[in-house]
């Protein structure tokens, strides 16, 4: 089976997922113009690639917009496959996690921030408005023999922070102002007594109108407090993680299996290591000065004050690093194409504060890596690393090849916003800003499974070969799957031979068409195509 008539079953999945059959096929439509539309992802190039832009556009808008359906069904058949995609009945799931932000123009559409501008030199912040997204995706490698991963998303959620009120604050009329006390202090210079922090103090005679939006700003202010606390990174992250795992307790394969989550310092937080649902092992970064503490140890006699919960202090994480006492080992992981010995130093049966006194850890310690920018140079080190596990009894080599394939996490990001334009469509509507994108990323997902379940890891003759000045890659890239997706498609509509453009032309457009006026040839060229 081809990676086109592999993927396509993977769609039909979706059936359940929307209300009716035509929004399915709406959206089917939609998924495969949006994976060939030649220029900028947006549903109008979809709409056009795909034949449709002399009919009714409004529906193929209305998909995302108005028709209910829950984004997080559409990674369902990743779960469906999952388990022939493990190595054994009992092999654990690994699940990398990390946000990302996706770039807008506008201030004034429904979820957009300012964050850090994730492409800014490291000596000048930058901000940027854009759409911020919480990404869990599978990490699944061959069955055969060790070698690289393949991340599959399966989670792709809305995560925008909580917006501040308006800062339209009260201001007092001049009759409120002219009552109030003077300053006893000559000069306007500053008096001794601190500055007060509560509510203004007014006279009998301010303003009630004053007071009245004095009050409304208090209570809005209050509730984005609260909101602020409830639309945090690490929580979202959190739901994330027991999404997944509610997903996988759903099939009879994958109920009884670990669920290893990597994730970098932003979700390594008391949320999260607290609260990780049953059967999940959290891998993170740590701060290198974390206080650590050992067991504690039986008391010899009876105590006054209150009972400790921790022992004695045990050393941070960088003193674990420089300690000669702790012996270095060595593991081998595979990363960047080819098998690495890794020097670590590791610490088990420690807690951590912010962890609880219930759950030990282990602190892992990655030794900088030495390098070289040319031959003959200097040796230069890497930045060590320093690793958390809530399984202290996690095998080593294990637990740091996990950590290192998170790295796959950041090629979706990159597959996502440079080659399949996540989130760059117009859209205004604010089911459809957040809807837009995970359609798109779970067909993204679906797409890098039809490659596993067709080809599997390697890059196959299917494959259009690749330029003189390329060297052979050992999988496709996102690139090969879409060129392969369009070659496929094309041999399917193209079953006579062509003479030219003309007919292409006088196949995309209607008969009922009033006007005689031919499409663009590249507009007409991916129409027939789709």
């Amino acid at each position: 089976m081809n990676l086109l008539e592999t993927f396509d079953g993977l769609i039909g999945s979706w059936r359940d997922v929307f209300p009716q059959t035509r929004t399915f096929q709406r959206a089917r439509r939609l998924v495969f113009g949006l994976l060939v539309s030649v220029r900028m992802h947006l549903t109008s190039n979809a709409i056009c690639a795909t034949g449709r832009q002399f009919v009714d556009w409004t529906a193929d808008y209305r998909v995302c917009s108005r028709s209910p359906w829950n984004p997080h069904r559409l990674f369902d058949p990743i779960f469906d496959h999952l388990p022939q995609l493990l190595a054994s009945p009992g092999a654990p799931v690994r699940m990398a996690l990390d946000d990302t932000m996706c770039k807008k123009s506008s201030a004034r559409i429904p979820g957009v921030s300012m964050g850090r501008d994730p492409m800014s030199p490291p000596f000048h912040v930058n901000l940027c408005y854009g759409l911020r997204f919480v990404q869990a995706s599978i990490l699944v490698t061959s069955t055969q023999a060790d070698g690289p991963a393949r991340a599959l998303p399966v989670r792709f959620d809305f995560a925008p922070p909580a917006k501040k009120p308006k800062q339209n604050k009260p201001k007092k009329s001049a009759d409120a102002i002219s009552a109030q006390p003077q300053s006893p202090v000559p000069g306007g210079a500053a008096s001794d007594s601190p500055p007060s922090t509560g509510p203004l103090q007014t006279s009998p005679a301010a303003d009630p109108e004053w007071e009245k939006q004095k009050q409304e700003w208090d209570a809005k202010w209050q509730a984005y407090k609260k909101e602020h606390k409830l639309r945090r990174l690490p929580l979202a992250g959190l739901n994330a993680i027991r999404s997944v795992r509610e997903s996988l307790n759903q099939r009879p394969e994958t109920c009884q299996r670990i669920l290893i989550v990597s994730g970098d310092g932003s979700y390594t937080t008391r949320d999260v290591v607290r609260n990780l649902p049953a059967l999940t092992t959290y891998i993170g970064r740590i701060r290198k000065d974390a206080k650590l503490h050992y067991p504690l140890e039986a008391p010899a006699g009876k105590s006054a004050g209150r009972p400790r919960r921790y022992g004695a202090e045990a050393p941070t994480p960088e003193q674990i690093l420089r300690d000669d006492s702790i012996p270095v080992m060595e593991v081998r992981c595979f990363a960047a194409g080819k098998f690495h010995d890794i020097p670590v130093k590791v610490l088990r049966g420690v807690y951590w504060r912010k962890a609880g006194v219930d759950v030990p850890i282990q602190v892992i310690v990655i030794k900088p890596l030495a390098y070289r920018l040319r031959k003959g140079s200097k040796l230069l080190y890497r930045k060590p690393a320093f690793l958390i596990c809530t399984d202290s009894n996690m095998d080593l080599q294990a637990l740091v090849q996990d950590y290192v394939y998170r790295w796959e996490i950041e090629c979706n990001h990159r597959d996502e916003k440079s080659l399949l334009g996540v989130a760059q469509g117009q859209v205004w509507n604010r089911h459809a800003v957040q809807r837009l994108p995970q359609l798109q990323v779970a067909s993204y997902s679906l797409l890098l499974l039809a490659s596993l379940l067709s080809s599997g890891f390697q890059r196959t003759a299917d494959y259009l070969p690749l330029p003189k000045w390329r060297r052979q890659s050992a999988r496709p890239s996102l690139l090969d799957l879409l060129n392969l997706l369009r070659n496929q498609i094309f041999a399917r509509g193209v079953d006579a031979p062509v003479v030219s453009f003309d007919d292409f032309a006088s196949a995309a457009v209607p008969p009922e068409l009033k006007s005689s006026k031919l499409p663009l040839a590249a507009e007409t060229l991916t129409t027939v195509a789709a």
